[in-house]
């Protein structure tokens, strides 16, 4: 199909239309028009259950798969997941052709959980904030038929008087839920000592999201730079973070645990710093499907087929080195 939804046509607040992944007609699905876009908050309570999954790039088959397999909904896209959570912790954008499916298959099953009584907390990566602001290297060639089909830029598919540019654009780069802090890449100790509430960071953020990095203020290039939450490899590549700084970030912030995407490593999903670091990055691109799952205080990790097994720290997965990061 070479049209996007809505970039396509102009729809208005209660419409309907239908969603269709390319080459699965079958998988098509309809979205209701939200009334208003609302900013999230940025800390949670502990949900009964939170399952993570980050880094889909566009590879709407494998997001769809682990839904259905974790029970968050079914194959009619239909809520299933009570009052639990889903995580999705950026990088929804570039590479994979179904970046506009995926968005709005989130976009609908937001407003399922809220009825519920549950959650879908989409947290920002690299890749959004590139795309947002005009940084398209990574982008496949299928969304620059669609912009010049509609005589505008790739960036502009996006843009603020679209949809889904509003919608992403009201979304968090940090959040806490319960104990976990979440965030696409990590909290670097520059930005910890930026001493700045979670409610802060976003908020500090948020008005910068489609402005290319070089351009933000001064004073906020922490959260836009190797070091930002956006970026950050430090739990992973030299020079790592120590366990004392992480410590000092946990206590911070009155987390047990972080948990980021952003660094592919090839034994995730898997737990580091004595288990206080959940990495949940696979290759969907070669068509690895894992998400995290935290219930009643515990980590397990589901594959494709829907299987889970517990996350057990090993203090090997921290000798990692740069032949082990994908």
């Amino acid at each position: 199909d070479d049209r996007l939804y809505p970039e396509s046509r102009t729809i208005h607040a209660g419409d309907t239309f239908e969603v269709s992944p390319e080459g699965h007609p079958e998988w098509a699905f309809r979205v209701h028009l939200k009334a208003q876009i609302e900013v999230p908050a940025a800390t949670y309570g502990q949900s009964g259950k939170t399952l993570f999954i980050s880094d889909t790039e566009g590879e709407f088959a494998i997001l769809r798969n682990l839904l259905i397999r974790a029970g968050v909904m079914d194959d009619k896209y239909r809520w299933q997941y009570g009052q639990g959570s889903l995580v999705i912790d950026g990088d929804m954008f570039d590479r994979g052709k179904d970046v506009v499916p995926q968005f709005w298959l989130l976009y609908r099953l937001e407003d399922e959980a809220k009825a519920a009584g549950g959650q879908v907390h989409i947290l920002l990566g690299n890749h959004e904030q590139m795309c947002l602001s005009g940084d398209i290297r990574y982008t496949d060639a299928k969304y620059f038929k669609n912009a010049w089909l509609l005589k505008t830029s790739v960036k502009e598919l996006f843009g603020k008087d679209t949809e889904l540019g509003r919608w992403l654009r009201s979304k968090n780069i940090v959040e806490k839920l319960g104990d976990v802090l979440v965030m696409h890449a990590g909290l670097s100790p520059e930005v910890v000592r930026m001493n700045l509430s979670l409610q802060q960071l976003n908020e500090q953020a948020r008005p910068y999201y489609d402005i290319p990095a070089r351009q933000v203020p001064q004073h906020l290039n922490l959260l836009f730079n190797a070091s930002s939450p956006f970026w950050y490899r430090g739990y992973f590549r030299e020079p790592k973070i120590s366990m004392v700084q992480l410590d000092s970030t946990l206590q911070q912030y009155g987390a047990k645990y972080i948990v980021v995407g952003h660094t592919l490593i090839k034994w995730n999903v898997a737990s580091y710093y004595k288990g206080k670091v959940i990495g949940i990055d696979v290759d969907t691109h070669q068509n690895q499907e894992a998400a995290a799952l935290y219930q009643n205080g515990r980590w397990k990790v589901m594959d494709a087929k829907g299987r889970y097994k517990n996350i057990s720290y090993d203090p090997a997965n921290d000798q990692i080195k740069e032949s082990d990061i994908l």
